[in-house]
């Protein structure tokens, strides 16, 4: 080293070094962070996972519509589908709850999951359906109840 050095050295004030107690505020702050930031993340997973969690028991099941590929048609819920195409199949009974599966076994394409909007709108139509059925079903017990009244 240059004499030159020397004196600018000398000059310069060392840092002093950081007391324990100054590193344990630092590491406990960095932990801190860390944690905030893991806790985080967790969240966001567990977020994840309840809206990718298999239905439960006692909850409430969603119906997923399905669109059959030979014909187009689609179909509000796996069961509704099964019950539809049965009698294209040999042997298996329309109001078998598990025939849906039993058609998949045999032909696998036949079936597929519906577009959102194409889900929608068979909901939507197994809906209103349902809706006239009732309404039909209470005008007849109102008139068969006015018949009996007379």
């Amino acid at each position: 080293m240059s004499t030159a050095e020397k004196p600018e050295e000398k000059g310069k004030a060392k840092p002093e070094p950081k007391s324990r107690i100054e590193n344990l505020e630092e590491t406990v702050l960095s932990l801190i962070d860390t944690v905030e930031g893991q806790a985080k993340r967790i969240e966001a997973l567990e977020k994840t996972a309840v809206k990718k969690s298999t239905q439960r028991f006692g909850t409430k099941h969603e119906r997923t519509a399905v669109k059959d590929t030979k014909t187009g048609t689609v179909y509000p819920s796996k069961f509704a589908a099964g019950k539809a195409l049965a009698p294209d199949y040999k042997d298996l009974d329309p109001f078998d709850n598990m025939v849906y599966y039993k058609i998949m076994k045999a032909d696998p394409e036949r079936l597929i999951d519906a577009t959102e909007e194409e889900a929608a709108a068979a909901h939507k139509k197994a809906d209103e359906e349902l809706a006239a059925e009732v309404a039909k079903a209470n005008e007849e017990a109102v008139a068969e109840a006015k018949t009996k009244g007379k």
